[in-house]
Order: C-alpha cells, then sequence, then structure tokens
C-alpha cells in the first residue's frame, strides 16, 4: 500500500528548499546554525523570564554566535552516546528521560565554552532542562515554517 511514488512525493512536497541535495552543504549548515542562534535568543528569553535573575547568561556577540555552533557540535557528538547509554531509561520512561539527555547536553555546552572562554553561563541543572526544552520547541517551530509546505497538503497518502 506504501509505495515509492508516495514516499518520494511527500519527501519532495516537505524538504525545505534549502535542504535539497543541489544546495551546498555550507548553505544548509548556516540556515541550522542560524536556526540555532534564534532559539537560543528565545530559550534565553524565557528561562530568563520564568526565574528570578538571570540563570542564563549570553553575553557578546561572540556568546551569541559561538554558543550555538557549539552546541551543534556537542550534541551532534554526544548525544548519541548518551541516547545508547540510556536506552533501558528511555524504554521505561517511553523517551521522557530524553529532556534529561538534552539537559545533559546543554551543560555540556557550557563547560565547552568555558574551555573556549565564550560567554554563556547557565546555573543549575533545572534552568538547562528548561533552556533545552526551550531550544527543541523554538527550533521545531522554525523547521516547520522553513518548510516549504509547512502544514501539509489536502492530500493524504491512504486516500
Amino acid at each position: 500500500m506504501f509505495d515509492r511514488v508516495i514516499f518520494v512525493r511527500y519527501i519532495d512536497q516537505t524538504e525545505p528548499p534549502w535542504d535539497r541535495g543541489d544546495v551546498p552543504w555550507i548553505i544548509r549548515m548556516a540556515v541550522r546554525w542560524g536556526m540555532t542562534v534564534l532559539a537560543f535568543l528565545a530559550a534565553e528569553w524565557f528561562v530568563n523570564g520564568v526565574w528570578d535573575g538571570e540563570p542564563v547568561s549570553i553575553q557578546g556577540a561572540e556568546g551569541y554566535l559561538a554558543a550555538p555552533a557549539i552546541f551543534v557540535a556537542v550534541r551532534a557528538v554526544v548525544r548519541p552516546v548518551l541516547i545508547f547509554l540510556t536506552c533501558p531509561l528511555q524504554l521505561l520512561t517511553l523517551g521522557l528521560f530524553m529532556l534529561i539527555v538534552n539537559a545533559l547536553v546543554v551543560i555540556l555546552t557550557e563547560e565547552v565554552c568555558d574551555w573556549f572562554e565564550v560567554n554563556f553561563a547557565i546555573d543549575g541543572f533545572w534552568a538547562a532542562l528548561v533552556f533545552a526544552l526551550a531550544v527543541s520547541v523554538v527550533s521545531f517551530v522554525l523547521s516547520r515554517f522553513l518548510r516549504r509546505n509547512p502544514f501539509g497538503g489536502t492530500r493524504r497518502w491512504w486516500s
């Protein structure tokens, strides 16, 4: 019932124009990095608005530009290992432990930023958890709106 033509049509209709195979990889990476920068801005605003004080501190242009790049690199390297190591917990919690993994990635990003003297600081695990959740939500929303067909068509593959 689910044949190749339907799958190719779905991919063709939902693939973002900046993420096609004919677009240079540097453009694709720049768009993803830009989305992460916007997600960091929104997450910082959200977390600092929820908590008293400033649990998330990103200062200067290098903080706003380098911290998301470090986050993407740490996430690409460390997150798959953490997911593999916590697979039983992922199954037991029906995937909710992924929130903890994402918070650990944010904390590790802060440590790597300290190594490179990038002005990114986060106070505590709970702030990292809410920050990671906000980054995920903003990234998801931005990726949905950057697609050619963001909300899907009226045709379904089963009709």
